[in-house]
């Protein structure tokens, strides 16, 4: 577990799951203002660091007044149950969509094995959220955090269609969950699991990158400058795979010959080989679940 600062009132905490190559992957965001809110808290399993981070920056549990959720899936709020538990007054806010799933986990559960097999186990099972510690919130909603910080709702669906992201007023600071894509290790990727759709997801970067936010913060990780020119090339770099998934699904090609094709049309893919072995095989399966998403959505629309 590591935490780092971003600004004097948002600090970046890696929660880091006892997972080879899982370092420097999964975030939770602390923004600071009279009322302290968590933007995602991961899953389960690494919870317990993500209490001792709490503690490292002088939070105390009853301090936290918000969880916001940029989407349900696993490693981004299978934690979400349990951190009730610990945080008596925080309230979780997430998509109308993804409330029934944190009050029964049971589908959530059962198709986040499905979808990730062993890796799911790894990340842990999701308790169940009371019902009367969650807030649903939509499109143009704004959470005050007091002290001149508030946190304005977007509803980004692509990725997921319960995905949400959160522009800071104050500072322009954009909170994007996976809605931007992936930047790990100095490269951006898509992230694009079944089911993934390619229109939504189009759509709600052209929102994004229309706020013109001064930076961007990433759910797999980090923040960085120049928000605008990075939505803009993620947008490019979906059209690309798009393209190239197409022809070679077209073509009858197997998902490692895609993987192969991408690879030699997207520099920073490339790049990916440049990691430490053990953050390379993790990126690897994501790609390669994120072909599927696209292949997906191509044959649901023939």
């Amino acid at each position: 577990m590591r935490i780092y600062s971003i600004t004097g009132n948002l600090s970046l905490i890696d929660i880091e799951p006892a997972i080879p190559g899982f370092a420097g992957f999964i975030g939770t965001y602390v923004i600071r203002g009279k009322t302290i809110a968590l933007i995602d808290v991961g899953p389960s399993s690494s919870f317990l660091n993500l209490l001792q981070a709490l503690e490292a920056l002088s939070i105390k549990p009853d301090e936290v007044g918000y969880i916001l959720l940029t989407h349900i899936h696993i490693d981004h709020a299978g934690g979400v149950g349990t951190a009730v538990r610990h945080l008596p007054q925080a309230k979780v806010l997430v998509q109308e969509l993804g409330k029934k799933h944190l009050i029964n986990p049971e589908r959530l559960w059962e198709g986040s094995k499905k979808a990730l097999g062993e890796l799911a186990e790894k990340y842990g099972e999701i308790e169940p959220t009371p019902e009367e510690r969650i807030a649903v919130v939509t499109e143009g909603n704004t959470i005050d955090l007091g002290e001149g910080m508030a946190l304005r709702v977007l509803s980004t669906p692509g990725h997921a269609r319960h995905h949400l992201s959160f522009l800071e007023t104050k500072e322009s600071r954009l909170f994007a969950g996976e809605a931007a894509g992936v930047y790990t290790g100095a490269v951006l990727r898509p992230s694009t699991p079944p089911p993934f759709d390619l229109d939504q997801a189009l759509t709600s970067l052209d929102k994004l990158t229309g706020l013109e936010p001064a930076s961007l913060c990433y759910g797999h990780f980090g923040c960085a400058e120049d928000a605008p020119g990075r939505l803009r090339s993620h947008k490019e770099q979906l059209k690309l795979w798009s393209e190239t998934i197409a022809e070679c699904w077209q073509g009858g090609a197997e998902i490692e010959e895609i993987y192969s094709e991408i690879a030699q049309s997207d520099e920073g893919l490339k790049r990916l080989e440049n990691l430490p072995s053990e953050q390379y095989q993790r990126e690897r399966y994501f790609v390669l679940n994120s072909i599927k998403g696209f292949m997906d959505y191509f044959s649901a629309r023939g």
